[in-house]
């Protein structure tokens, strides 16, 4: 009886808790490389040169 209130007091490691659930492991796949992907982008758009002046007055016009 003792040996089951042991196992039951005994918490379960942070790790192994969501390397059990396969839909976390999942979300955190997509949700990582979603943001990492998205950062990469913003990256990306700030380093583009300004556009020329005469370019943008021939898009508007």
């Amino acid at each position: 009886m003792e040996n089951d209130q042991q196992q039951e007091n005994k918490k379960t490691p942070f790790g192994r808790m969501i390397m059990d659930d396969f839909m976390l492991l999942l979300f955190l796949g997509v949700t990582i490389y979603a943001i990492f992907y998205l950062l990469w982008g913003v990256m990306e758009l700030s380093n583009l040169p300004p556009i020329p002046e005469e370019v943008k007055q021939n898009l508007l016009n």
